[in-house]
């Protein structure tokens, strides 16, 4: 049903704004059409105990776009997959197979009107105020989907979000993009026994535990979410100041206990999402032949759960500060590199904090991407390595693309993941895995 309306609400605009520009004409509107697709096959095979094929997935992609007038245009896409490993064999759970056997859904609907200085995009799409390597740090208008953890394309990680979207050119090189979107949804994780099931917070409880499903309203009016970003351009310094005000992507575990005499009293966990107010800024600047890239997020209100026993609802605010320093530069050999340092900082003390991947009051990540291409780029290889200074925990993903023609590509690659349990890559150290791609676009 909010399908529907909502095509029915981007039909009617744009009636109503073609209506002014000009007299439909049936004989040029296949000129006005542009169609194009991809087909994808992907295979996985998880190399420790136990060895097996962890992905045989189709994928299918469909996009057009249709332009009414060079001032109004309109974008859909979507995208569909079914992953025949849960047939071929019996090592995850029904819940796993019902969650990510198949999938059908809009990745864009996208409705976009320009009048002089001002752009409006109304319609399913994606927002991205941030660009970082293997971490999100002020892309924080979409929700993700980490139910391959971030191996995939960040476009696909993102999950699209209905949304107006405007854009105001207040000066030369000085713009002001505002958003405001009634679609709350959250991060989309994977399912208990999944391939990359997340470890979840470290509670020991010696009482009997109800743990609540997260069946908060995805799409709601009151609980909207929206914010700003003035963006200029500055003798090649692109500079950003960003503010949202959005609901916690991921839910924390509130803790309440639960008499029922004679009998042990019941601890039961609520998960919430707390309202966050997101401050920051993003920062470029090319200085041929490097760039250097900056990002920062303050996250205020942001809430962890905790292990202390003495804790009334096992939640504590820790205000915390991401941001990253990046920069690109080739190498010998026509060789590219992306080098990133990350640090999230916590403002309090991290004692007890049960969520992995925080190693501490400050935890920091080196990453390091090498890219190449050799006979013309159509053998391109690369390399992603991204570390946990602080537990030593780390990801390895090289790839090795071959393009065989305009519209064929082929590609396989590796995920190699080492550490302790309880560490952001080391709760994967047994998901290593061997990946083979094909890929057809037309």
């Amino acid at each position: 049903m909010r399908l529907l309306v909502a095509v029915l609400v981007l039909a009617s605009l744009v009636t109503a704004v073609d209506a002014d520009e000009r007299e439909p004409d049936a004989t040029i509107w296949p000129a006005a059409l542009r169609v194009r697709g991809r087909l994808a096959e992907e295979f996985a095979y998880r190399l420790h105990d136990p060895g097996d094929v962890s992905k045989l997935k189709t994928l299918g992609w469909l996009e057009g776009k249709y332009a009414f007038s060079e001032a109004v245009n309109l974008r859909a896409a979507v995208r569909g997959w079914y992953d025949a490993v849960f047939k071929a064999t019996d090592r995850y759970p029904a819940n796993v197979e019902r969650d990510q056997e198949a999938s059908l859904s809009l990745r864009e609907a996208i409705l976009s009107v320009s009048h002089g200085d001002l752009d409006v995009r109304v319609g399913r799409q994606q927002i991205v105020w941030g660009e970082a390597i293997s971490t999100f740090v002020t892309d924080v208008v979409n929700p993700k989907d980490f139910r391959e953890f971030v191996l995939p394309d960040f476009t696909e990680l993102r999950i699209p979000i209905w949304a107006l979207d405007a854009t105001w050119r207040l000066a030369r090189n000085v713009t002001l993009e505002t958003v405001w979107t009634p679609d709350t949804m959250h991060n989309r994780l994977p399912k208990r026994g999944a391939e990359f099931q997340f470890a979840g917070p470290d509670f020991r409880f010696r009482n009997p535990v109800v743990r609540l499903p997260d069946d908060e309203d995805e799409f709601s009016l009151a609980r909207s979410e929206g914010g700003f970003r003035l963006s200029a351009l500055r003798e090649g310094w692109d500079v950003s100041l960003i503010y949202y005000d959005q609901a916690d992507k991921n839910p924390v575990f509130f803790q309440r206990r639960v008499p029922q005499p004679p009998r042990p009293d019941v601890i039961v966990l609520e998960p919430r999402h707390p309202r966050l107010h997101v401050v920051g800024a993003t920062l470029t600047k090319s200085l041929e032949p490097v760039v250097v890239r900056s990002e920062v997020a303050l996250s205020v209100g942001k809430r962890y759960e905790t292990s202390d026993p003495l804790d009334g609802d096992g939640v504590v605010r820790r205000d915390t500060l991401d941001y990253l320093v990046g920069v690109d530069f080739p190498l010998a050999g026509d060789v590219d590199a992306a080098l990133q340092l990350s640090q999230k900082i916590l403002t309090g003390d991290a004692t007890n904090l049960a969520r992995p991947g925080v190693a501490g009051r400050v935890t920091t990540s080196l990453a390091l991407r090498l890219t190449t291409g050799f006979f013309n780029n159509t053998l391109n290889p690369t390399v992603l390595f991204v570390v946990g200074v602080e537990q030593a925990d780390f990801r390895v993903s090289p790839r090795l693309e071959w393009v065989l023609s305009g519209s064929v590509t082929m590609a396989v690659g590796a995920d190699i993941f080492e550490g302790r349990r309880r560490t952001l890559y080391g709760q994967f150290d047994r998901n290593d895995r061997v990946t083979f791609t094909t890929t057809w676009r037309f």
